[in-house]
């Protein structure tokens, strides 16, 4: 698990206040030669401008820039700046290009040839700071010492060439007009228009890897649930997908897409029973019962260690004999779920609405870095936990995601041990999530202070979801 995906794919979903931020503009043309820059002489600034927090930076850097300025550009990647300013705070930068061979500069700007460039150049040094590390980055790139493709200018030609090759059999053409939704030196994600259907190509790097051949395999194994891989290209470690057809789940109005999207899942995850071997192979993390009692007294040492670094109550800090009693209701939890027989499945740990698409009659799934190898429920809850939340913002979602789920599983399971799954769901997804993603078994992003926060946020869910399983229990009992 990243930072990024800490804060963007958090579990569980929480509504955030609209704000903005402020990036300075590195944009570039005639194959990184010239630097757009504000004013007729130095010192120049850079030109600026504001975008959403918390969305996808690429998309919206592009549009701004567009708005602002009037030029076409597309994202490289964000430089590696060290130090801060007298503030505490360093400024954000964005590394683009024209794809135009010539832009005239807008009122108010010129193109500063970069062989000119000194230190003097800018009016504020950060300014020259980040103008140097681009420049440096880039001729890293060029020369191959860096891992990553997509931070050279021009490297978008060498895509639209291949995937020209690609398309060819199909008889399609690209238009020359494209959608650039991420970008960084290791990280594309483009949607390409054609004369027929648009394609889109994704490529990824660490720690996001496995999400390649886990596409690949998923696209072979369940067509009519993922995308249609139509071409590879393991040098950027990167796949070619027809578009599918249908709108986020995060837009319906209704009830009808979000219970549509329940009932697919169950079918893929049913579909996949026999060929979960085959799905570890690829990549899935493995989330099965036995590898997840493994996970529970480690986990709980690494957030008992968190817990006393906690300096600020509220929120309250859980002891060590708090922990302790957590580890074994997790253990039982787990036990229990292991006593229902239910088969592992192919699941995924950030099964967000963003990620589903829906049309009248289907759905296709998205996005699976995160997939995993293990109980089936859990990805059910995950699906929940965003349907509540935008529950309370529309009243029109109505009945619950997990009523088609649940018919789906009653199939082949009794409607007994459906019940029981979904009382077990909810502890045990805060516990899948937190435990089976990467972020407490890693130092560095351990250092991060808002890493650690969401960890032990998620400790004190685990404990708060046990409880009520638990008060359940003895109601049931009564």
């Amino acid at each position: 698990m990243s930072s990024t995906a800490v804060e963007q794919n958090s579990f569980p979903a929480v509504a955030r206040p609209v704000l903005r931020d402020l990036y300075r503009i590195l944009l570039l043309q005639k194959n990184g030669s010239e630097l757009l820059v504000s004013g007729e002489r130095p010192p120049f600034t850079l030109p600026c401008v504001e975008i959403p927090r918390w969305e996808r930076v690429a998309e919206n850097a592009i549009a701004a820039v567009r708005k602002r300025y009037g030029i076409s550009a597309m994202c490289l990647f964000t430089p590696e700046l060290s130090g801060t300013t007298t503030d505490g705070d360093l400024p954000l930068y964005q590394v683009m290009e024209t794809r135009e061979a010539k832009v005239a500069a807008p009122e108010g700007t010129r193109w500063l040839r970069l062989n000119s460039f000194l230190n003097q150049s800018f009016a504020d040094g950060q300014d020259s700071v980040a103008t140097t590390h681009m420049l440096r980055q880039i001729a890293e790139f060029q020369n191959g010492r860096t891992i990553g493709p997509f931070g050279r200018p021009g490297w978008i030609e060498e895509l639209f060439s291949w995937v020209q090759h690609e398309i060819g059999p199909y008889e399609l053409h690209l238009s020359g007009h494209f959608q650039q939704l991420n970008a960084s030196p290791t990280f594309a994600l483009l949607r390409l228009e054609t004369d027929g259907q648009a394609v889109w190509f994704k490529a990824v790097g660490e720690p996001n890897r496995r999400e390649f051949p886990i596409s690949v395999t998923l696209s072979r194994l369940f067509p009519g649930f993922v995308p249609t891989v139509i071409a590879t290209h393991p040098a950027w470690n990167g796949w070619l997908t027809t578009e599918c057809p249908g709108s986020t789940l995060d837009g319906a109005s209704d009830a009808c897409a979000w219970q549509q999207a329940g009932r697919a899942m169950a079918e893929l995850q049913i579909a996949s029973v026999e060929k979960t071997d085959q799905l570890l192979e690829a990549g899935c993390k493995d989330l099965q019962v036995t590898s997840l009692l493994l996970l529970v007294d480690p986990f709980l040492e690494v957030m008992s260690r968190l817990m006393q670094q906690q300096q600020r109550t509220p929120p309250p800090v859980l002891g060590r004999d708090e922990l302790q009693m957590l580890g074994r209701q997790i253990k039982e939890a787990l036990s229990a779920w292991a006593q229902l027989n239910i088969p592992d499945t192919l699941g995924h740990l950030d099964f967000n609405p963003g990620n589903i698409l829906c049309s009248t009659d289907q759905c296709f799934f998205l996005d699976w870095a995160e997939a995993y190898v293990g109980p089936p429920f859990l990805t059910l809850q995950y699906l929940r936990e965003h349907q509540v939340r935008l529950r309370k913002e529309d009243t029109n979602l109505g009945a619950d995601v997990a009523t088609p789920y649940e018919t789906v599983w009653r199939r082949i399971i009794s409607p007994e041990i459906a019940s029981s799954a979904l009382n077990l769901a909810p502890s045990l997804a805060v516990f899948a999530y937190a435990a089976g993603t990467a972020a407490w078994q890693n130092p560095t992003m351990l250092r991060n202070p808002k890493i650690v926060a969401y960890l032990r946020a998620l400790t004190r869910r685990m404990q708060v979801e046990i409880q009520r399983l638990h008060d359940g229990r003895r109601l049931c009992s009564n």
